[in-house]
Parts: structure tokens; C-alpha cells; sequence
């Protein structure tokens, strides 16, 4: 009862527990007070319950959580152990005990129950035993030890004998424990201290099944470094047995102690860490004296150590000689067991106890060279290897049985040569004094231990912390922790950053919103001489104290993080700001409210009844209440400012006065400061009742239904399919998303408009009580309704002819735009047609029949067009009265049909079942111009000459017949067309007479004479023949095959024939200089019509000086003489019929001598000719020409035979 009560009071979840609910303690007393500036976070209960369950879940996670994982740890070791341990080794072990085997399992679950909620408690006699009721370790948490020996080598007698508590033996027994492994043949001793890993020697020496031996071995160690992986083992003890020091050869103690070295290596590297060797030397109760020395001593004497620790940090040095501390510290043991000996030999009165007792020290001292040559093997120094140092060399005795030996009597006898002790013969085995002392057998089951207690308790448990740990594992979880310590150092320092952060933007906030505060009263100090009415000078006070909560620096309605954590001073100081924001609305916002309403209603001429009605409307509601309408005040203040904007105000200023107009007008209702004007307000009414009723309904309907979203406007889009931006575009520069209001459609007339006359009759009706403060007669519905609908077509006739009006054609800048546009628009669909059928359908109205399936234009597109054509002329004709129905106004819908009527006539169908209209027949024409227009690219590409065709000026002449805007895009197509085939042709023109013409022109013609006067290279005949001859020459016949007809030569200048329009294109004028050119030429030098260039003159001699005797002209044969007689002319031809090519003119001198000129080649007579002083002559076809020749000069008149002088030749340029 009281060890119970002693358990609850020490436990730690008690105190944990009582921890914990302490501190919810305080949060709900405390908290309240807890204060963050003015906030206070644990002021509701709610948040106060939230914090303290969030606590305890806190501390209950942080103690479930460990446990947990240490329990699944645990467990998940102990299975493996437990599965390790229930593989069957062979078959007839498992035949041969398999009830063993199940009580084993059986037994094993039971300590693994127990294991899992074991205390391990250190021995009676320690001071703070109590302090373990505060504290567990689980089995993984103890430090282990590897134990490792040859077979035989006394490991497990060790451990049975040694005086060791083992909390589990008491239930279970020691027996219960053993065979308990990760791997087979391993057995797991577990005292309150250590747990000791007893393996099988074979494991050690691996000699009987080396590959399974190595294979067990290696599962065992990989099982430690699973399960410990930080610290897998806390040290190795190394058992050495004085049986196989003294027995064994030398070859079989090297053999064994290199084993235990590999298993060593094996160790570390698997492992990965340091750890301390203590080297156990077993069995010395087999050195002969062993017993008959050690038989007085007690059980604290015989718990005590016998060995020796070498020091620590010495041992750790590379230099350290392990044979020489060996040898020292075994001389000192021997010392003192010599030392020892004087008083043991006293108190012994057995003389054989007192002889073997006298030679034990001298048995002790022989086994040194042994163990020293053993030890050097297994902790040689190798550069390649892990060096090992033992942390020490303890002897020990488990049990004392078996024949000790007697290595100095053996020695001795082999000296003497001394013949064998007792009969010779035992048991039919010989026997000898190095072997085994046959007269001194130990007791057997009599033995007790011997060094072995203190040598694990005070030496090898306590140096646990001795032995490294991973590395790996240590590096890791070195930097989890420091990873946590630094996140939560982090968080701390974000946390404080944010509040300093916090605090000084919210104290620099007030700062700025504080220097606003004087600059915001002067403004509202210089308002006091306000004009009546400008609420524009209101914008600037108004605006400032709207913004002055406001910062530069973030935004009131989400407030960055920076300015929270509990700081945030915003909303104080909004609410304040609104407060003066409210105030100020309602002292200087609505008196100009109200004086601009009162102003303007008095200002105004009441020419529009509409307006008149509706600021008479917004007066009357500042002094009724009960008909306050506040959105209704701010639209109708917004609008009229908007009629008469001051100079330089701005959108983004209405856009402020609107809003602070919605604070103040929005919310609540608001009263005129001023008295009521009746005066005022009987004008006006007056005024408006002057206006029809059926005027101000349809005003009202315009305005309540013109914007209204759900009716759906018709866009041009809509209008022509959705190949609209590539067919048209609209004059004005809207897009061509822009179109016809809802309310200008059948759906907005019959679902919208028709539909609401008399609700907005009735409601004009009620609201005339209050506004005009009088009853409005009542009129016929039906005329009333009628007129309503006469002045919404006269707006819906204006607003589609506009619509109309603005479409175009889509730019078209070349030819093939051009083809693309008119294979576009007489394609099937075509944009045209789908915009005129549609076009027809939007000005039909015509209501649906009583039952008659509603179906949108989305769904009718799927009918056939004759169909939705027929129904819309049906509808026309329909519609239409008959004389016997009177006037054609008793319909008003009628009005815009026959406003439409051209169109509509369009769309008509050809005959029933026909699905082509009228209008099928212009998009064949423009099919048809697609045709000729791809004709003539063609034909530009491959640099012939276009077709002929008439479809251009057929469709110019179509389009004067169609009604607007078709007749426009025709015509502007059929004009675009014209020009760019124009253009084409010229382009085509260019490169063909560049290519046929040109390159022969620049090589024969251009720079040489008689065209190039000053050349001194002649043009060949032949060359000037099959450039200028008539019919066979090149620039005849380029001329006549593609320029003929499309050139007008009737004016002085040529120039191509105009298009459609009337207009030539520029440009044509260069080309076709050279062909008048060539014209001009081509009859001078071909007038008779021959192929070869020819030309005939008449030479008339016209002065000769006195000096000159006679005169004889040679023209290539043809003479002309002259000397002072009759002037006759004569009449030459040029060439001559010599073929000579020359010219020579030659005169006779007074003084006996000639002087002559000479000229030759195909233009000798041109060439004489200009070297002549040239003058007019009789007539415009003469030119005189004065020779000097050597100071005596003749003058001749040539006259040529046609108005083409080849003596005047124009300057000519290559095409």
C-alpha cells in the first residue's frame, strides 16, 4: 500500500499533470490582464479554452509520442530477436526438441511483456534508488557489450559466476535468458547496469562452417548497428583461456588470436566507431597453486580485481608500446604476489597447500611470455589496419574444476629428464607435468569466482561512455538539433522583428496620419467663401479627409503582417477619419446638393420635358422622405454636372465626386437645408404639364432600358458571322464589337420596350401625384400606347441607318488583300449576305404568333436562309395595310419596314423551295471578280499580260442599283479592283519591257548617235531597225501586244486609260515616255513604212561667201552643185544607192584652193549636219546650217519630207 502510494506521489506524470493544469490555472485567472497594447488575445473565454486545451494536447502528445517510439522500438528489436531465435537450425534439432523450442517462444514472450515495463534499479546500497521511480530505460538504452573468445574459452562460466544482478532471473531464471539472440548460439545477459552479448566461439574462430559462421556473424552485427545505430556497442571484452595458453601450440594460439584481431577489424569497420578492448584472461584457477594461494580470501576479496588498466589518453598515443607496459605492469602483479606470499605461507598448515601455494607466483610468471606473444598478435601495428589498444588485462575465474596445470614442474622435469610421476599410466592415457597436475584436482560444483565483480561493475560498466558513437549518426542528429535550436532561435527573432517592426510602422502611421491633420484644416478653413453650386471645390477637402487615415505605405482594407501582431492602430483612427468624413458630407456636400438642383431647376428653359420632370423629381425628394430615392439624387447629380462640366475638370474628378455623392446620398435619407421654393416648384410643373404623357413614357423607357444587360445588343459581328474583321470594318473607328443597342431589336421591342409602356405609364402616373402635385388625365391606352411606339421607330430607323452608314470594306492595300476580300465575301458563308439576311431580320418586327416556339437567332441560324428570307418579306407584305385599312400609321412597326424596304427585297428568295434570294446574283458578280482578279495575279507572276474582261465596270455599274451600305462596298471594291489591275498591269509592264526590251535598248541603242548627239559610237541601222521599225521592231511590238488599248495617245503626254473612277494611277508615265519616244523616231527613220531606217531632205543652198567660187556637196553619191546662181533645191535620200556612208562637202576658192568637210558612217548626214552652225529656217520643218570651213563659209537649208525632222531627233531613254 504505501510502495503504491510512494509511486503515485514520485510519479512523473503526477507532477506533469500538475504542472499542466498550473499554468491553465493561471491562463484563465491571468490571462484577462495579458495585454498587447490595447489588445487583449485571452480576454474571451473561447480563445482562453482554446489555449489550454491546445496546452494539454501539447503535453500529452509530448508524452505519448516518446513512448510510443520507444515501445515500437523496443518491440520491433525484440521481434527480430524473437525471429532470429525461432529459425529452425536443422531438422533434427527441431525433431529432437521441439517442446523446448515452444517453452522457450513461450517463456520469451513473457520477458518481452515484462522487458517492456522493466526498471532497471542499480544495486541496494545505492543512495538515490528512489530516484529511479522518476526515470525508465527501455532495454536498447542500456550500454552494450560484445563478448568474444575462442570455444571453451570461458565466457558464459564468467558471466553465470559473476556476481552480477540480473532483475529477469528471478521469474525466469538464468537458464530462461540464455539462448535469447539476434542470431542463433548467442546469448543476451541483461543486469541493471549492461546488457552483455555472449557469442559463440565459433563465431570467434569460424573454423567448423566458415561461410555460414562469417554469414551469422555479420547478421549479428548488422542487427546492432539497425537497432543501436548511434552507439551500437559501449566495448568488446575479449576472453582468453590459460587452458589454450598452456595446451595449444604455438601455430594454434596464432591462428585463434589472429581471429579475434579480424573480428576486431570487423567490428569497427561495420560499425563505424571506437570503442574499448578489455582483454579477460579466463580459467586461471587452472594455474597450478591457484586455489591453495587465493583459499583465504573472503567475497570482498574475491570481487576485487586482479589485472591491470593501462591509462587512458597514454594508450591512445600512435607511440604507445604495448609489450613494454605489458611487461611492466605483469612484473608489478607478480611483485605483489611474491610480496603476498610470506603471509600466506603463515596462515597455510597444509604442507601440499603451502607447496603449491610457494609456487604459484612462479606459475603465474610462466604464463607471461605466453600471453604477451598472444597479445602482440592481436593487437599488432599495421599501417594498412586498425590499430587496437586493450583499455586493460584482468585475470578471472569463473568456477574452479579441472586439473590445474603445473608449467614449472613440467619445465623442470624436461631439464632433469626426470621419468613421469605415479604409475605412469591413467586411464590408459600418458601423461606428463606440463600438462595437468593429476594429484591436485579442483572440487568439482565447488568453485566460486574469482575477480570478476569489480572488474565489470567498477571498470567496464562504468567506462560506457568510453566508445564513440556513429559519426554519421552523430552528424545528423547534431544538425536536427542545431537545425531546431536555430529555427526556434529563428522564430524568436522573427517574432520580436515583427513586433519592433510592428510597432514602429504603426507609430510612424500615426505620425503620418498626424502631419495630415493641419494641411486638411487649413483646407476646410479657406472653404468659407465656397461658391454656390461648385462642388468641384469641395473635391480637394472632401478628398483629404476621406484619405487622411490612409498611408503611403500599405492599405487600410488588408494590412500587411508588419503592422499587425496586435499594434494595428488603423481601425481607431478609420473610425475617427469617418466620423469627420460623415460631418463634413453633411455640413458642405449636400447644401451644394441641393442648391445645384435648385439652380439648375431654375436655370431651366423646360424645352425638354424629360429633363424638366426629372430635376423637378430630385427637388421634390429632398423635401419628401417618404419618396427619398438616393441612388436615384446621385445619378441624376451626376448627369447634370456632366452637362456642364467646369473647363478643365477631369474624368478621374467625377469619378470622386460620385463616390463621395454615394456616402452621402446612398445610405441614409437626406433633407435640403433650405426651405422649400413653391414658386419654383409650380413653374416647373407648370412647364411640364405642357408635354405629353406619351412623350415623357417613351423618354423614360429610353433611359431605364437603353444600357439594360439583359437585353442582348446586335453587334456588327453578329450581324455578318465571325468572318466580320476580315470582310468590314466601320468608318467612324469603332470596333466592330460595337453595334445596335438591345433595345433597337425585335427582342428589345416586343420583350422590352412593348411590354413595359404601361407599367412605366402607370408608374409616370403615381409619381405625377407627388412631383407635378397633380392628377394626369387619363388617355386612351391604346392611343397612348401607339404614339409611344410612332417615336421609338423614328429613333430606331435613325439608329440603324447609322449603323449602316458606318460599315465598310476592310482595308485593302494590294491585289491579293483584294482576292482574298472578294473570295471572302462571295464564299459560302458569305460575310455580305449573312450581314444583309440578318440586317433583314433585325428590322422585321414582326411579333411572334400566340404559341409559336421563341427561338433565338443562335437557333435559327440552322434554318435554311430562303426560309428566314421569305419569313421576313412575309412579315413586310404582311404588315403592310391595305387601302380598306386606312392610314399606314395604325402600324407603327410598319413605318420601318418601309423605311427597309430596299433591303428587305434583297433578301427575298427566288421561288418556292429555293434557297438562292436576289441577292445572290451581286455576290455571283463578285465571284466572278474573284475569278478575274486571281486571272490577273496570275498572270503578274508568270509576266504575261492580264485577260480581258468587263466584270469590273458590270459590278461598278450593279452596285449603283443596291441600297446603302452595299452600294458603297461594291463600289469601292470595284474601283480597288480597277486600280490594282491597273497596277499589276504596269508592274507586269515594268519587268517584261526591263527584260524584252530594255537590255537590247542599253546595249545597241542607249549613248550612241544620231540619238545620243554628242556620242561617238553610231547606232548600227540594223540595230535602230529592230528597235524602232513599225510592226517587227521591238518597241512596236511590245507596244501593240501589250499596251495597245489601255494607253491613251491622243494627248500630248500618253498616259494609261483611267479606271472605273476616272482616275489614272500615277507612275505610268516614265514607262510610256519611251514608247511616245520611240513613236517619234520610228517616223522619222521609217516614214515610207520599210523595214530598214531611211529618210529623205531637201537641200537649198541659201549664201555662200564671195571667195567661194562653187560649192560641191557629195551625199553618198548624190551631187548638188552650187556657185552663185539660181538658189534650186534638191532632193536627197539618205543612205544614197553608193553604200558609201559619206557626206563630203568640198569649195572652190578664189584663190585656186579647196577647203572640204568629210564625214562618215551610217549618219555621215546627220553628223554634217551638226557640225553646222544650226539656225531656224523658212519653216518650222527647215533648219539652215552654216559651214565654216577654214574661214569661208556656206550656209544650206535642209528641209525634211515629214514633220518628224531626223535632224530634231527627242531625247530617248531606255525603258
Amino acid at each position: 500500500m504505501l510502495s503504491t502510494l510512494f509511486s503515485i506521489i514520485t510519479s512523473r506524470l503526477l507532477w506533469g499533470f500538475a504542472g499542466i493544469s498550473a499554468m491553465a490555472f493561471i491562463i484563465w485567472m491571468i490571462g484577462p490582464l495579458v495585454a498587447i497594447g490595447d489588445y487583449r488575445p485571452l480576454e474571451p473565454e473561447l480563445n482562453r479554452i482554446i489555449t489550454i486545451a491546445v496546452i494539454y494536447l501539447i503535453w500529452v502528445l509530448c508524452r505519448i509520442v516518446p513512448r510510443i517510439y520507444s515501445a515500437w522500438f523496443n518491440r520491433k528489436l525484440l521481434s527480430n530477436l524473437r525471429a532470429s531465435e525461432q529459425a529452425p537450425a536443422d531438422d533434427a534439432d527441431a525433431k529432437a526438441e521441439p517442446q523446448q523450442d515452444q517453452l522457450l517462444a513461450q517463456r520469451f514472450d513473457e520477458a518481452a511483456q515484462l522487458l517492456k515495463k522493466a526498471r532497471f534499479a542499480p544495486g541496494q546500497g545505492d543512495k538515490h534508488r528512489w530516484m529511479t521511480r522518476f526515470s525508465r530505460q527501455y532495454l536498447y538504452q542500456l550500454p552494450w557489450y560484445v563478448i568474444i573468445g575462442a570455444p571453451g574459452a570461458g565466457k558464459t562460466t564468467a558471466l553465470v559466476n559473476s556476481g552480477l544482478h540480473f532483475p529477469l532471473a528471478d521469474r525466469f531464471g538464468k537458464s530462461a535468458l540464455r539462448g535469447v539472440g539476434g542470431t542463433r548460439n548467442c546469448d543476451w545477459w541483461f543486469t541493471n547496469d549492461a546488457v552483455l552479448l555472449d557469442t559463440a566461439g565459433r563465431y570467434t574462430t569460424q573454423e567448423s562452417q566458415r561461410e555460414e559462421d562469417a554469414g551469422e556473424w555479420k547478421s549479428f552485427v548488422n542487427l546492432l548497428k539497425k537497432y543501436r545505430t548511434r552507439q551500437p556497442i559501449n566495448g568488446v571484452m575479449v576472453t582468453i583461456s590459460v587452458a589454450d595458453l598452456m595446451t595449444e601450440s604455438a601455430e594454434a594460439r596464432n591462428a585463434q588470436a589472429s581471429a579475434l584481431r579480424k573480428r576486431l577489424i570487423e567490428l569497427h569497420e561495420q560499425l563505424g566507431i571506437h570503442f574499448p578492448v578489455y582483454v579477460m584472461v579466463t580459467k586461471t584457477d587452472l594455474l597450478n597453486g591457484f586455489m591453495a594461494y587465493f583459499s583465504g580470501f573472503d567475497k570482498a576479496q574475491r570481487d576485487q580485481i586482479w589485472g591491470f588498466t593501462f591509462p587512458y589518453e597514454r594508450s591512445r598515443q600512435p607511440d604507445f608500446n604495448l609489450s613494454g607496459e605489458f611487461e611492466q605492469q605483469y612484473t608489478l602483479l607478480q611483485q605483489r604476489l611474491d610480496a603476498a606470499l610470506p603471509d600466506t605461507l603463515l596462515v597455510e598448515h597444509d604442507a601440499r597447500q603451502r607447496s603449491e601455494s610457494y609456487l604459484f607466483p612462479q606459475e603465474f610468471a610462466a604464463l607471461r611470455p605466453l600471453l604477451a606473444q598472444y597479445l602482440d598478435v592481436v593487437f599488432a601495428t599495421s599501417s594498412f589496419e586498425t590499430r587496437f589498444t586493450p583499455r586493460g588485462i584482468y585475470f578471472t575465474s569463473g568456477t574452479q574444476e579441472g586439473l590445474p596445470f603445473d608449467r614449472v614442474m613440467g619445465e623442470l622435469n624436461r631439464y632433469l629428464q626426470l621419468p613421469s610421476a605415479g604409475n605412469g599410466q591413467r586411464n590408459g592415457a600418458q601423461t606428463s607435468w606440463d600438462s595437468v597436475n593429476d594429484d591436485a584436482p579442483i572440487p568439482a560444483a565447488k568453485g566460486q569466482s574469482f575477480f570478476l565483480k569489480e572488474t565489470l561493475e567498477t571498470v567496464i560498466f562504468q567506462e560506457s561512455g568510453l566508445a564513440g558513437s556513429n559519426r554519421w549518426w552523430e552528424y545528423r542528429n547534431r544538425a536536427l538539433h542545431w537545425a531546431g535550436y536555430i529555427a526556434l532561435a529563428v522564430v524568436l527573432a522573427i517574432l520580436g522583428i515583427f513586433w519592433f517592426t510592428s510597432y514602429g510602422n504603426n507609430k510612424a502611421y500615426l505620425a503620418e496620419v498626424s502631419a495630415k491633420a493641419p494641411s486638411v484644416e487649413r483646407q476646410g478653413q479657406g472653404l468659407t467663401q465656397l461658391n454656390s453650386g461648385d462642388m468641384f471645390a469641395l473635391l480637394p477637402f472632401l478628398n483629404s479627409v476621406l484619405h487622411l487615415p490612409d498611408s503611403q505605405n500599405f492599405s487600410l482594407d488588408d494590412p500587411p503582417f508588419t503592422y499587425r501582431m496586435g499594434l494595428y492602430r488603423g481601425d481607431q483612427v478609420s473610425d475617427a477619419s469617418n466620423a469627420l468624413y460623415q460631418k463634413t458630407l453633411q455640413e458642405l456636400l449636400l447644401p451644394q446638393v441641393a442648391q445645384q438642383i435648385a439652380t439648375t431647376l431654375r436655370n431651366d428653359n423646360h424645352s425638354d420635358a424629360d429633363f424638366s420632370y426629372e430635376a423637378l423629381k430630385a427637388y421634390q425628394m429632398l423635401y419628401l422622405p417618404k419618396q427619398y430615392d438616393g441612388k436615384f439624387l446621385r445619378a441624376w447629380v451626376m448627369l447634370n454636372l456632366q452637362r456642364n462640366l467646369p473647363q478643365g475638370s477631369t474624368q478621374k474628378q467625377l469619378q470622386q465626386l460620385e463616390w463621395h455623392l454615394s456616402q452621402l446620398l446612398d445610405g441614409q435619407i437626406q433633407a435640403s437645408p433650405y426651405a422649400k421654393d413653391e414658386a419654383l416648384v409650380s413653374q416647373a410643373q407648370a412647364a411640364i404639364n405642357r408635354a405629353p404623357l406619351s412623350q415623357r413614357v417613351y423618354g423614360r423607357l429610353k433611359r431605364l432600358l437603353l444600357n439594360q444587360t439583359e437585353i442582348k445588343p446586335v453587334r456588327l459581328v453578329d450581324l455578318a458571322g465571325p468572318q466580320t474583321e476580315l470582310a468590314f470594318s466601320r468608318k467612324s473607328g469603332k470596333p466592330i464589337t460595337d453595334g445596335i443597342p438591345g433595345l433597337f431589336t425585335p427582342q428589345g421591342y416586343w420583350k422590352a420596350f412593348d411590354s413595359n409602356i404601361d407599367k412605366v405609364t402607370d408608374t409616370l402616373r403615381q409619381e405625377d401625384v407627388w412631383v407635378l402635385n397633380t392628377q394626369t388625365p387619363e388617355q386612351k391606352s391604346a392611343d397612348l400606347t401607339k404614339t409611344v411606339r410612332q417615336l421609338y421607330m423614328q429613333d430606331f430607323i435613325a439608329v440603324w441607318d447609322e449603323l449602316l452608314g458606318d460599315i465598310q470594306l476592310a482595308h485593302i492595300g494590294n491585289l491579293t488583300q483584294r482576292i482574298s476580300s472578294a473570295r471572302l465575301l462571295s464564299g459560302n458563308p458569305s460575310p455580305m449576305r449573312n450581314l444583309l439576311v440578318n440586317v433583314g431580320k433585325n428590322v422585321t418586327l414582326r411579333e411572334e404568333k400566340e404559341g409559336e416556339e421563341a427561338r433565338s437567332l443562335a437557333n435559327k441560324a440552322g434554318e435554311s436562309i430562303n426560309q428566314s428570307a421569305n419569313r421576313t418579306l412575309e412579315a413586310l407584305f404582311t404588315n403592310r395595310p391595305s387601302n380598306a385599312d386606312g392610314d399606314v400609321s395604325a402600324q407603327p412597326e410598319q413605318v420601318v419596314m418601309a423605311h427597309f424596304a430596299p433591303l428587305l427585297e434583297l433578301a427575298q428568295g427566288q421561288g418556292e423551295g429555293s434557297k438562292a434570294i436576289v441577292f445572290d446574283g451581286v455576290l455571283k458578280q463578285v465571284d466572278e471578280l474573284y475569278s478575274y482578279l486571281t486571272a490577273v495575279q496570275g498572270a503578274a507572276n508568270s509576266g504575261m499580260s492580264a485577260p480581258p474582261s468587263d466584270v469590273i465596270p458590270r459590278l461598278q455599274a450593279e452596285s449603283g442599283r443596291l441600297p446603302t451600305p452595299f452600294k458603297q462596298m461594291l463600289l469601292s471594291l470595284a474601283i480597288g479592283a480597277s486600280s490594282d489591275t491597273q497596277r499589276k498591269e504596269m508592274e507586269n509592264v515594268k519587268k517584261r519591257i526591263s527584260f524584252e526590251v530594255g537590255s537590247f535598248c542599253r546595249q545597241a541603242i542607249a549613248g550612241r548617235y544620231p540619238l545620243s548627239s554628242r556620242s561617238k559610237r553610231d547606232v548600227t541601222p540594223d540595230d535602230l531597225a529592230r528597235m524602232f521599225a513599225p510592226n517587227s521592231g521591238l518597241m512596236d511590238s511590245f507596244f501593240r501586244e501589250n499596251l495597245q488599248g489601255k494607253v491613251d495617245t491622243t494627248r500630248a503626254n500618253w498616259r494609261f486609260t483611267p479606271g472605273v473612277d476616272g482616275k489614272t494611277l500615277p507612275g505610268g508615265e516614265g514607262i510610256l515616255r519611251s514608247f511616245q519616244q520611240a513613236q517619234r523616231i520610228r517616223d522619222a527613220f521609217f516614214a515610207n513604212g520599210t523595214a530598214t531606217p531611211s529618210y529623205r531632205v531637201t537641200v537649198r543652198p541659201v549664201r555662200m561667201d564671195n571667195d567661194i567660187l562653187n560649192m560641191t556637196l557629195d551625199i553618198d553619191g548624190q551631187l548638188f552643185k552650187y556657185s552663185h546662181g539660181p538658189l534650186v533645191p534638191l532632193v536627197v535620200s539618205w543612205p544614197g544607192t553608193r553604200n558609201t556612208n559619206q557626206v563630203h562637202l568640198q569649195l572652190a576658192l578664189a584663190n585656186g584652193t579647196t577647203a572640204s568637210l568629210l564625214t562618215s558612217g551610217p549618219w555621215a548626214l546627220n553628223r554634217m549636219v551638226d557640225m553646222a552652225s544650226l539656225s531656224a529656217g523658212g519653216s518650222s520643218l527647215s533648219r539652215q546650217a552654216t559651214f565654216n570651213l577654214d574661214g569661208h563659209r556656206v550656209t544650206l537649208e535642209f528641209t525634211a519630207n515629214s514633220i518628224r525632222n531626223p535632224f530634231q531627233l527627242p531625247a530617248f531613254s531606255c525603258p
